[in-house]
């Protein structure tokens, strides 16, 4: 099956083929338009954030043809040039064995349901999935964000837990931690090693 991983985020960049997990299950509303949820969910203030948010765990595997990519990460460079302000460069990197590989995509921000701020990320991943939605489950604004990942043709609802370079080696924030459990059901994979920030 050929979909894919944010920031599931890089996998995507090299036309990676996630295998099928154990679907998400998330009660009415879902926590990513439960305006309880909202005042964590604003995507303008993840933009602001500076340094690489490496993808610790998330809950769908992610394989290619040369193996399981490992030390994916996603940071935002700037705003893309020559367009509006809810337009920003995002970079994607991951390691497929020895090789390393990074790329530059266009990321939108948009507004889903009855969300005031811009919740969604939008930008993609590769030519086979076409433009997919990463929707702000949480964030502390500081060193911890979950994102829900969608795949094309895949109603399942999986997620990606990221944490700023400089945590992503020790565990998550105690109500990220809790919101990803509660939030993101389904087996838990680790693309994450402390080697990561050598690579």
């Amino acid at each position: 099956m050929y979909l894919q991983s944010l920031v599931a985020i890089f996998c995507l960049l090299m036309g990676s083929y996630p295998q099928e997990t154990d679907e998400a299950t998330t009660t009415d509303p879902l926590p990513e338009e439960d305006p309880n949820n909202f005042q964590d969910q604003d995507a303008t203030q993840v933009v602001k954030l500076t340094g690489k948010y490496w993808v610790t765990t998330r809950t769908h595997k992610v394989s290619t043809p040369f193996g399981d990519p490992k030390c994916e990460y996603a940071q935002i460079v700037g705003p893309a040039d020559g367009v509006g302000e809810e337009t920003y460069t995002l970079e994607l990197g991951a390691s497929v064995g020895p090789i390393s590989k990074r790329k530059n995509l266009t990321l939108v921000l948009k507004t889903s349901g009855s969300h005031r701020q811009p919740n969604v990320m939008e930008f993609q991943r590769n030519s086979v999935d076409g433009p997919q939605e990463h929707k702000l489950l949480y964030s502390n604004y500081g060193d911890c964000a979950i994102v829900r990942i969608k795949k094309k043709d895949d109603t399942g609802l999986y997620c990606d837990l990221l944490q700023l370079g400089s945590t992503a080696g020790s565990d998550p924030p105690s109500l990220c931690k809790e919101k990803f459990e509660d939030y993101c059901k389904g087996e838990k994979y680790e693309p994450y090693s402390a080697d990561c920030e050598t690579k």
